[in-house]
């Protein structure tokens, strides 16, 4: 068995594809990505590499052929023979009105829905929305207390130690946030203790992946403003306004120092996103271990916008961010900090949980990049709190390279010299900052 494993395995991706019942193909072309494949046939993720079994998106070559519907797919209604619920499409409707209606993620729905295109949806097209097991239930509240699994059938439980974070658990058992919450059913993260009881893995559990379909990533059932991060002795250096000119040598700076830090980016204001030299760098950015997080496409001041073009702010900027490092933020910043009530709702029904504000501005942009105002200003900071998160900006008007390195630098010792840690916004917050794998944007 093993051996024909092994020979399964090593057949070219196409030699796999013709033993499958495959009902159309797509040769991929020069500058294709996964990302632009399955959006062009209405897939998901999973479900594209579903179809081409050992895929490797990071290794896609020109002239490979990829399955993009199954034998079975006719582009329209369900495509689940235990169909055990229906869903008849209302005129105005999309895909996301309706799995986030029947508590479902991206993925559920068009596993469910084989070649389900949800840029053409038309009323009256009958949509599965749970299968002969499914119980379409949407768990994974995250209020009341952190005391274990919601599940009798829990096969593996963890103690909680000393410094351990939701994070950092879920991490260490390569689980997604939200399938950690659902096996830990009213568990706060922010009030962990030593010695509880958590769950990481069900007698249902097969191998751990991160990957899950289980809860929707687009719940806009809470978001939460944050200035500090959750542990002491950690700190956040954050910088906005990116990609510019000296992101390159930031980070340099910062693998010298051994700091992790979260760049808030935007698509086309300093620099274009679009350009191959601005990709490879946001690229260089996630590879280190940095977030890369929204900070809108133009830099728009999200209170003055309507929902429609807060979609547009949010959604062009996380398409680009997806197809240059596969992950989509579910964190931002909004430019200036500024927010209000329909803010948080437009960005809530949007998919995104987390919003990152800041405890310390080391107004680097009013004086300029003068290191000592911006020590001034952190040590002021440190006196309310040890674990800040602190603002500070790729570009600003009449920035120089060696000043702003200088500038970061000086912050940097200064904060490791105090015996605090740089992390990035993920350890931070205590959260995972990106939409778990397959999930897209909400249409």
């Amino acid at each position: 068995m093993l051996l024909s494993l092994y020979l399964v395995s090593a057949l070219p991706l196409e030699s796999r594809l013709n033993k499958r019942s495959c009902s159309k193909t797509y040769k991929v072309v020069k500058g294709d990505t996964c990302y632009k494949i399955w959006n062009k046939y209405g897939l998901s993720e999973s479900k594209l590499k579903n179809l081409n079994s050992g895929l490797s998106c990071s290794n896609l070559k020109t002239g490979t052929t990829l399955c993009v519907a199954g034998s079975s797919s006719s582009g329209s209604s369900s495509g689940s023979s235990s169909c055990k619920t229906t869903h008849t499409v209302k005129s105005g409707e999309t895909c996301y009105k309706i799995w986030k209606q029947y508590g479902l993620s991206e993925s559920q729905l068009r596993n469910l829905n084989s070649g389900l295109s949800c840029s053409s949806l038309k009323a009256g097209t009958k949509l599965c929305v749970a299968g002969g097991s499914s119980s379409g239930s949407n768990s994974g509240s995250s209020s009341g207390s952190s005391s274990g699994s919601s599940s009798g059938s829990c096969k593996t439980q963890y103690t909680v130690q000393s410094g351990d974070s939701c994070y950092k658990i879920w991490s260490k058992y390569s689980l997604s946030e939200s399938s950690f919450k659902q096996m830990n059913s009213g568990i706060n993260c922010s009030k962990l203790h030593k010695g509880d009881k958590v769950c990481v893995k069900t007698s249902s559990s097969s191998s751990g992946s991160s990957t899950s379909t289980s809860t929707n990533s687009h719940s806009s059932s809470s978001f939460t403003w944050y200035k500090e991060c959750v542990h002491s002795k950690n700190y956040a250096i954050t910088f906005d306004d990116g990609v510019y000119d000296y992101d390159n040598e930031l980070l340099d700076l910062l693998k010298k120092k051994g700091v992790k830090a979260t760049f808030f980016i935007n698509g086309n204001n300093m620099s274009d996103i679009k350009s191959s030299s601005v990709r490879k760098t946001i690229k260089r950015m996630y590879d280190e271990g940095h977030n890369v997080l929204s900070h809108t496409w133009s830099h728009a001041d999200l209170t003055h916008l309507s929902k429609s073009s807060t979609r547009s702010e949010l959604k062009k900027l996380e398409d680009e961010i997806y197809s240059i490092i596969g992950k989509r933020p579910k964190s931002i910043r909004p430019p200036y900090g500024s927010n209000n009530s329909n803010t948080v709702d437009h960005l809530k029904y949007y998919g995104y949980s987390y919003g990152i504000l800041w405890h310390v501005d080391t107004e680097d942009w009013k004086h300029k990049g003068d290191a000592d105002q911006s020590i001034n200003r952190i040590s002021k900071g440190l006196k309310t709190s040890d674990r800040p998160i602190i603002l500070n900006h790729s570009y600003f008007d009449k920035i120089k390279k060696d000043k702003l390195l200088k500038m970061i630098e000086k912050e940097l010792d200064y904060l490791n010299g105090k015996g605090l840690k740089g992390v990035n916004m993920e350890t931070c917050i205590g959260h995972n900052v990106y939409r778990s794998s397959g999930e897209g944007f909400p249409n």
